[in-house]
């Protein structure tokens, strides 16, 4: 049992961190936090990172525990799926959580690091007529 619970740590870790990451992301385009400075930052962005690193610290710490557990000699299997579970919840925080320090949040463009990138916004096909049918 606790062979089983090791294997899907790492990627249900993964999954506890990208919630709360996303959770707070909503939370924080909810109440207006971007609008809240904190230095060249904002409060959305900072928490937003700290939470991530956080989560990434955790990953790695359990990547390293799995690596020093000592090896099953009658279930080798068992103990490389933990050890891939882990890096795999380590390598996809990371990459989950990398829109957090280039993207805009919350205003619907793409890019924080290009000022007016992807241009003029494209409005869907019938969005024109306020709602109303055409016929």
């Amino acid at each position: 049992m606790t062979a089983l619970l090791r294997i899907i740590a790492g990627l249900g870790f993964w999954a506890i961190g990208f919630s709360l990451l996303y959770a707070v992301h909503g939370l924080a385009c909810a109440h207006g936090w971007s609008a809240v400075a904190i230095g060249p930052l904002d409060l959305q962005r900072v928490l937003l990172a700290a939470i991530w690193i956080a989560a990434c610290l955790g990953l790695l710490w359990w990547v390293r525990a799995m690596s020093r557990a000592p090896r099953d000699g009658e279930r080798p299997l068992l103990g490389w799926l933990a050890r891939i579970s882990a890096v795999t919840g380590l390598v996809s925080m990371l990459l989950t959580g990398v829109p957090v320090l280039l993207l805009r949040q919350c205003d619907g463009r793409a890019l924080a690091l290009e000022p007016g990138w992807p241009g003029p916004v494209v409005q869907a096909q019938g969005s024109s007529t306020g709602g109303q049918a055409q016929g």
